[in-house]
């Protein structure tokens, strides 16, 4: 039995993201040089260069120290909006983003944070913060949904009945708190 942890060599974890940063330019290279001979007017290589970009942004993140849960569920809700637009863009396919992926990533992430303001009760005005900013942003693609959505209305309805809930969820559990807190920060 061990009392102190496991000092991790710095070195060694340096040499090992080195290399899976080799590793992850490589395939980007191969398999951008694979499209450009054998598919050309499909360009595919970019879902593979959007993959390793979310899969390092995530591990980046993951991997500090003193990682937020609700920070991390929101900059995961961000990069996943963002991802969703920009494979439908790349495939073609142009409205499956807006009227299917991002209704369903906002529904999740809404839900994510009302679970984790239910389990880490005594915590909750931690999580209240990152639960208002992805209110607004989830009111703020639910207007895009509104504006552009053109077949799945009942989506944008779900979406929008989700954030509502979680949203006024937040102020009965936290408001109180959540009023003070704001005063102390913006002097309203």
């Amino acid at each position: 039995m061990m009392l102190y942890p496991n000092i991790i060599n710095i070195k060694k974890s340096h040499i090992t993201v080195k290399i899976l940063e080799g590793i992850s330019i490589l395939i980007i290279f191969v398999c951008v040089l694979i499209n450009e001979l054998f598919t050309p007017h499909i360009k595919w290589a970019f879902l593979v260069i959007l993959g390793i970009l979310y899969a390092w942004i995530t591990s980046l993140y993951s991997i500090r120290k003193n990682v937020n849960i609700a920070s991390h569920v929101l900059l995961q809700t961000i990069i996943g909006l963002v991802l969703t637009f920009l494979v439908d863009e790349i495939i073609g396919y142009r409205g499956w983003s807006i009227n299917i992926g991002m209704p369903i990533i906002i529904g999740i992430a809404n839900i994510t944070m009302l679970i984790l303001t239910i389990v880490k009760r005594k915590k909750y005005f931690k999580y209240s913060m990152y639960q208002i900013v992805l209110s607004i942003l989830s009111i703020l693609v639910i207007i895009l949904l509104i504006t552009k959505a053109k077949y799945k209305i009942i989506a944008v309805s779900i979406t929008s009945g989700i954030t509502i809930t979680t949203l006024i969820m937040s102020i009965v559990l936290c408001g109180k708190d959540l009023k003070d807190k704001l005063y102390r920060v913006f002097h309203i």
